[in-house]
């Protein structure tokens, strides 16, 4: 039992690793589909937020998430947090801890992230889970960094302000 619990948590933590980076040999910009955020091959469906939805949702503290990340020595990293709204239509802010997945973050300034809205109570599967996988990429312009905490007393000089780049579904 414990060596099939290891196997999951590893199938997850490669997925995650995957969808950190781009797949090998394809180019960052390929339209092909991303292999990790494609719909379910069961059902043909996935849920997706649009950009202003999933602003609403982080604002309201309206879902959950995780981080994914890769390591220095290129194994994943995933965590779970809390982001917070930046106050504008493109970024959101992290108040994490000195932490590994703080550190990957600084160093790579990409990360994705998994949005998820839960609701126990729907009746299908497709209304149980609304939500997005985020392209992002840490904030370096101090002009924006400047402009987004003049209209957010919770960023901080210790935030982590990031950029919406892109949004997937999920799958």
């Amino acid at each position: 039992m414990k060596k099939i619990a290891a196997l999951a948590l590893s199938a997850a933590l490669l997925l995650s690793l995957a969808a950190c980076a781009p797949a090998a040999g394809k180019p960052e910009d390929s339209k092909e589909p991303d292999t990790v955020t494609t719909p379910s091959a069961t059902t043909g469906k996935y849920t997706n937020l649009s950009q202003q939805e999933l602003l609403d949702a982080i604002a309201a503290y309206s879902g959950v998430s995780v981080v994914s990340t890769v390591n220095a020595d290129g194994t994943p990293n995933i965590a779970i947090f809390t982001p917070g709204a930046a106050g504008d239509d493109s970024h959101i802010v992290f108040g994490l801890a000195d932490n590994a997945t703080k550190a990957n973050l600084l160093r790579d300034k990409v990360a994705k992230m998994v949005f998820d809205i839960p609701n126990t109570a729907a009746e299908t599967k497709e209304e149980r889970h609304q939500g997005a996988v985020v392209k992002l990429e840490l904030e370096e312009d101090q002009t924006v960094l400047d402009e987004l905490k003049k209209g957010n007393e919770y960023i901080t000089d210790a935030s982590l302000v990031c950029k919406i780049v892109e949004l997937l579904p999920v799958g």
